[in-house]
């Protein structure tokens, strides 16, 4: 009944707060306010320097590297969701709410407590919270998907005028992919790669986005021929059999903890498995890494690291 009355009370603040300033104004907007148009169309006064940013985007990690701590953030750990994400384990107080993660459905009363200032909600989950959540503070909706990390960075560098600091991060990141490059160049040559997710009932190719896009794009690793063309997420289902006839030289392998590969007659013929060219890491291990900043600048360094251990082992 509390948490009722609160949300209640808040709302009524909300609404006579935009009433007085659309009367104290003018029907201009104040100077430490700027209007954003939503993919919604809805336009929102947002504070130009917000001090109590709740995440419901998934964005937490570029937030931070933003200099932006919010008070709630919904960057979870994929596999455990009562502790945030490992890259913000360390950078997140007891003063930031775990709200759960972002592409699950977020408790508006949880929100509420938190008293924001601003609410950043991702453009793929919890659209439907969008009218209750712009009654508690102006609710900014992140025009990118949570596998379009450096576009989410991009946004909300402009939107909180810190894109000085992103520009900086940014530079630090192909740093790193430059490093990572010239070590993995001589040791792959013009060897194959694909990238593929075990599920109960089928396998998930990888092409564009995550883990792939690191591979393929960022460090210039070669594609396997014969990768099905990805859905708008930036992969594909496929079987192990459609695998097969891929074929690559090596494969990175996320791998759910209830399908396993390693039985099958069909994955025992494949190249890269005979060359004992597999790089596994986990379908945890994709959402916490693949497709945030931090994650991404933490993945490079496992990934090259693995795959450079491997070779040199022969």
């Amino acid at each position: 009944m509390k948490i009722v009355i609160r949300f209640a009370i808040v709302c009524c603040i909300v609404l006579l707060a935009g009433c007085g300033s659309s009367q104290t104004s003018g029907g201009k907007e104040p100077s430490n306010l700027q209007v954003i148009e939503n993919p919604n169309g809805q336009k929102v006064s947002v504070p130009i320097n917000p001090k109590r940013i709740a995440d419901l985007s998934g964005s937490t990690e570029e937030l931070v590297i933003l200099g932006k701590k919010p008070v709630a953030s919904a960057n979870a750990d994929f596999g455990n969701r009562n502790v945030f994400s490992p890259t913000l384990k360390d950078r997140l107080g007891t003063d930031t709410a775990n709200i759960g993660w972002y592409g699950e459905p977020v408790s508006m009363e949880a929100v509420v407590a938190v008293d924001p200032d601003l609410i950043i909600l991702g453009s793929l989950f919890n659209q439907e919270m969008y009218d209750q959540l712009s009654k508690i503070a102006p609710t900014v909706i992140v025009p990118h998907p949570y596998y379009e990390w450096r576009n989410r960075l991009t946004f909300l560098a402009k939107l909180l005028g810190e894109e000085e600091k992103k520009d900086k991060w940014l530079a630090e990141y192909e740093t790193k992919l430059a490093a990572w490059t010239k070590k993995l160049e001589p040791v792959l040559k013009d060897e194959t790669f694909a990238i593929i997710e075990t599920y109960p009932q089928n396998l998930v190719v990888y092409s564009s986005t995550g883990t792939a896009e690191l591979i393929y794009k960022e460090l210039g690793i070669k594609r396997a021929a014969g990768i099905p063309e990805p859905e708008a997420w930036g992969g594909v289902q496929i079987t192990l059999e459609g695998l097969s006839a891929i074929n690559p030289d090596h494969l990175i392998l996320m791998e759910n903890s209830e399908n396993k590969m390693s039985d099958s007659q069909v994955w025992s013929s494949l190249k890269a498995v005979q060359n004992k060219n597999i790089y596994k890491i986990t379908n945890v291990d994709n959402y916490n890494y693949s497709y945030t900043a931090l994650g991404r600048m933490a993945l490079v360094d496992k990934l090259g690291q693995l795959i450079l251990d491997k070779q040199k082992k022969g």
